[in-house]
């Protein structure tokens, strides 16, 4: 008769070991899989927020490539009541006009023309402001002022962001962190025809021809992925530029008389960057001249003259030559 096997089986210890085991890889899994689970709803948030952002991005590029343009909504050009396409260009600041889609009956806004601000708010402390602001989490907000009279008003002169007296409002993006990284990096940039354009003044506000938007989108620093940076840059095809003024001087008879002599002013080379009609305002001896036409023929006194030509635009925009010393 062939003996029965061994019927013992595992001891307390070994047990309690498999047990123990079974917990640790049970727990390296969990670990692992909330791991995992935790990167994808940031990588979900994120891709949320960087959507928000595009979409913001590219709404600001289609209204600058719709700005208002001041040659052609204002007729009262005497009046200098065209207004300028770009009334503030700061860092983390931009406000300019465009056209806007949406008319209000009886109206006397011909062009309807509205301003549009967008602006990044760092403080939650803002009235009206969003509770997602901090010094780490900007908010990019768009607000608006519209109007039915004929000449636009006064922009609001509040600078908080959002301030007050503006029509509408809304965040067009979060989570952003240009205020934030070192060194800082505007939402901002302009440039014209010299580069850079970093005054504030009106004049320099008239010379900028592109605008570059920069949104840095980061919804936790502390995780992956990175930050993301998205860019649009846009040429203001519709802003009014300064025109350039230029002459050339003849001495057409220098022994017209004893005592005078006829010169020659031409200004043809004068030109307007968006191709406009252009007026003449001639200066000699720093005195204006009663003629206006692009060619003018003096007759002067013998003797050493200045002479200068200012261009105006129909948006009353005015270029100005260097002054020219001649001698006749």
């Amino acid at each position: 008769m062939r003996p029965l096997r061994d019927q013992s089986g595992f001891t307390l210890p070994e047990v309690l070991m498999a047990m123990l085991l079974s917990l640790f890889i049970l727990g390296v899994t969990l670990t692992a899989f909330t791991s995992l689970v935790d990167r994808q709803r940031h990588i979900e948030r994120q891709t949320e927020v960087e959507t928000r952002a595009r979409l913001g991005v590219d709404r600001l590029a289609r209204q600058l490539r719709n700005l208002a343009s001041p040659s052609d909504i204002i007729t009262n050009v005497a009046a200098s009541t065209q207004p300028k396409s770009v009334d503030r260009n700061l860092p983390y600041d931009l406000v300019f006009k465009d056209i806007s889609d949406v008319r209000p009956p009886g109206t006397a806004n011909s062009a309807n023309v509205r301003r549009v601000r967008y602006c990044l708010q760092t403080s939650s402390s803002v009235p009206g402001g969003s509770p997602f602001a901090s010094p780490t989490r900007g908010v990019l907000w768009m607000q608006t002022q519209t109007w039915t009279t004929a000449l636009p008003p006064a922009m609001p002169a509040a600078t908080d962001c959002p301030g007050a007296g503006w029509s509408n409002q809304q965040v067009v993006a979060d989570n952003l962190i240009n205020a934030s990284v070192s060194p800082e990096r505007p939402v901002f940039r302009y440039s014209g025809d010299a580069g850079l354009v970093t005054a504030t003044t009106d004049a320099a506000r008239e010379t900028i021809a592109r605008v570059e938007a920069t949104v840095i989108v980061d919804e936790d620093t502390t995780a992956r992925p990175a930050a993301a940076r998205l860019t649009s840059s846009v040429i203001l095809r519709n802003q009014n530029r300064a025109p350039i003024a230029r002459f050339t001087y003849t001495l057409l008879n220098p022994l017209l008389s004893s005592t005078t002599c006829s010169v020659q002013l031409n200004g043809s080379a004068s030109e307007d960057p968006e191709s406009k009609p252009l007026e003449y305002e001639w200066y000699v001896d720093g005195v204006v001249q009663a003629e206006t036409g692009v060619v003018v023929e003096k007759v002067l006194p013998k003797g050493t003259h200045q002479f200068q030509l200012k261009v105006y635009d129909r948006a009353r925009l005015v270029g100005e030559s260097t002054t020219e010393t001649h001698t006749c």
